[in-house]
């Protein structure tokens, strides 16, 4: 089998926090950067909790599979800030919080195979992105057309029975590639290394439907609306190829120098694509994007494209 025709089978570092109770959507609502009220349309959504001002402390892809249960799938690193967070405003809420990371083994599966893998396995045919199906106690959710995400419950007594067929019919892979593919996919993550670092705008989440400037008020919403309608956003998420020194990946937060070695960027997320060769996202100055560098490696970023345009000024509105 070619590289081209692998399809792969990824566990995902990831964590899960769960909001349950009748005011979930309710509470939820005015915490995020999203629209909660799209989830019960079986749609999933990236989204972000900021504070008072603007900055991220958690980015999550939402699922809604109950009515008065919402999952947030976030970085297994920032689940206890995250279930803190959120912990602050849910008091007055018929609605709580738990960490339910052990309950599901959370994999990717990514390749050309992929779809033709769920229908097998699950028995299911997902025609939408972002679009989301139950099969048993199992959530699978469609990221695009060759990549899926497989939430495979612990209780189900066919989960080994599943994880074992999945096995049979893919290639084994690592958190790196799926970084990678979120990488080529222009989605960035907040890390604890970047907790607090970044307004959503600053990782593209208005481009990915991260951000709906229509929903109302949620905890640094005036600061985020102010950057898209006053036209104030001067920076934006690249993509960049670079040469690794030493093997070693940039971690999120690295800073990004220009030729006069002045910071102009921090790095989001970075994954070697071979041997030789990353790729990385960073939010950088919109004019400083083309001549600029990884802190002590003097070889010169690349810019790659993006699945999406990056705007320009007048067009942020």
């Amino acid at each position: 089998m070619s590289e081209k025709q692998t399809t792969y089978l990824i566990p995902l570092e990831q964590g899960l926090i769960e909001i349950k109770g009748p005011d979930s959507a309710k509470f939820l609502q005015g915490q995020v950067s999203c629209d909660v009220r799209e989830l019960a349309d079986k749609t999933t959504r990236l989204g972000a909790q900021c504070n008072i001002k603007g900055r991220m402390l958690l980015c999550f892809r939402a699922i809604q599979p109950e009515n008065e249960r919402i999952i947030l799938r976030v970085h297994a690193g920032l689940v206890a800030n995250g279930l803190a967070s959120l912990g602050k405003y849910i008091v007055f809420s018929k609605a709580k919080l738990a960490d339910i990371s052990q309950e599901y083994r959370c994999v990717g599966i990514a390749g050309t195979q992929s779809a033709e893998i769920i229908k097998n396995i699950f028995a299911l045919e997902l025609t939408q992105n972002d679009g989301w199906e139950v099969a048993g106690e199992n959530l699978i959710i469609r990221i695009a057309e060759d990549r899926y995400e497989c939430w495979l419950a612990q209780n189900d007594k066919r989960t080994d029975a599943i994880w074992n067929q999945l096995s049979t019919q893919t290639t084994p892979a690592d958190q790196n590639l799926w970084n990678l593919l979120n990488i080529q996919a222009g989605i960035g993550d907040i890390t604890p290394e970047t907790y607090e670092a970044f307004t959503p705008q600053a990782i593209n989440f208005q481009l990915v439907n991260g951000i709906n400037f229509r929903k109302g008020c949620y905890t640094g919403q005036e600061i985020v609306a102010r950057l898209h309608y006053r036209g104030t956003l001067k920076r934006h998420m690249y993509r960049f190829e670079f040469v690794p020194i030493d093997q070693a990946l940039p971690i999120p937060g690295s800073e990004l120098k220009n030729a006069e070695g002045k910071t102009v960027g921090e790095v989001i997320l970075a994954a070697y694509r071979d041997n030789q060769t990353g790729e990385l996202l960073a939010s950088v100055a919109d004019d400083e994007r083309v001549a600029i560098y990884l802190t002590n490696n003097p070889q010169k970023l690349s810019l790659l494209g993006l699945p999406y345009a990056i705007p320009t000024p007048n067009e942020d509105n």
